[in-house]
């Protein structure tokens, strides 16, 4: 049965290589390449460009920030974001069309910015500052504004955070004790921390994304890089100790689904995945994330002997140095344990 996707066209070239396009009406088309459509790849660039929603008609007047903040939402360059990153910008952008969007561009100076940033806490402010810096920089390309008013203005200095803890062995343990095999919760637990990925990729695993050889791969939303992770196929030497978590995850695994995370046959989103472990980690006495699992898998390559390279393909990250990061910490925590360990025998 042939596959039909709603807002998809194609073209034909020269030597006959089909190209596929995501089109709505009114709305810039989005390329998505070659097909075949119904493969997993397609399917997930599809799903990408399908989360770049068309901006609402409304009677922005003209020359108004709000219309600057339209243009933007209907920019080749916004759509060419992540559906992670346009989600964030599109919830800035709206913010600013709502306090300010009845204000002429022409007139933003950088002390109006400086005060709207001024009523956020350090990391809001950041976030909300990329926002403007787009919108002023559109306005003085397309000559609504004779200068771009976010020059000179400096993002606040966020302080500094680890972030989402990650899980610890024993955090792990807690949690399976709580939640049985056969729980939704235990399923999700395992899922996260065997795959490391991000909710808002982990809703949309399928078994459509395990290749021949055994190793599931998928696009991420927030950086549009691939990760690889290994699903039927042997493991390295350094992940041999792996093998118990894997077989968690089989272990919990439902068939007849077609994304692995499912309830009452319906997909999960991100958000709600995300709130349910927390209250699931909770319920089990642990004040964790979600995102605390896949810091807890990178963290666990790291000190198994992974490699930065390792690191970078099972958590899809972008650069080395963010993959390295890991790396670091793991031979910090190797220096002192070590020390420790020579400390004790020589007591």
């Amino acid at each position: 049965m042939q596959t039909r996707l709603k807002y998809l066209t194609a073209t034909r070239n020269k030597t006959g290589a089909v190209y596929y396009y995501l089109r709505r009406k009114g709305q810039a088309k989005i390329p998505l390449g070659k097909g075949p459509i119904d493969s997993p790849d397609f399917l997930a660039r599809y799903a990408l460009a399908l989360g770049a929603q068309p901006s609402p008609t409304t009677s922005a007047r003209q020359g108004s920030i709000a219309a600057v903040c339209e243009a933007l939402k209907a920019s080749r360059a916004f759509l060419a974001y992540s559906y992670s990153y346009r989600t964030h910008l599109r919830r800035d952008l709206d913010a600013i069309a709502q306090a300010y969007g009845t204000g002429p561009i022409a007139q933003l100076e950088a002390r109006h910015i400086r005060t709207d940033l001024s009523k956020l806490d350090a990391i809001q402010a950041r976030e909300r500052l990329k926002a403007w810096r787009l919108m002023c920089a559109l306005a003085l390309a397309r000559g609504w504004s004779a200068i771009c008013a976010t020059d000179g203005i400096k993002a606040p200095r966020a302080p500094k955070s680890d972030g989402h803890a990650p899980w610890s062995r024993a955090d792990v343990e807690q949690f399976r004790a709580h939640w049985p095999v056969g729980s939704f919760k235990r399923l999700a637990m395992e899922l996260l921390y065997w795959t490391g990925a991000r909710t808002v990729d982990a809703v949309s695993i399928n078994r459509g994304m395990i290749g021949a050889d055994g190793v599931l791969s998928f696009v991420q939303h927030k950086t549009l890089t691939r990760a690889y992770v290994p699903w039927v196929c042997g493991l390295p030497e350094w992940a041999q100790g792996f093998e118990p978590d894997r077989a968690h995850l089989m272990a919990c695994l439902q068939p007849g689904c077609f994304t692995l995370l499912e309830q009452r046959g319906k997909p999960m989103t991100a958000t709600a995945l995300s709130g349910q472990m927390r209250r699931a980690a909770k319920a089990a006495g642990l004040e964790l994330s979600a995102h605390g699992l896949r810091k807890s898998r990178l963290t666990a390559i790291a000190e198994s002997g992974g490699s930065a390279s390792a690191i970078m393909a099972w958590g899809g990250h972008k650069t080395l140095a963010q993959a390295q990061h890991y790396i670091v910490t793991a031979d910090r925590r190797s220096l002192i344990s070590a020390n420790t360990l020579k400390k004790s025998a020589n007591s």
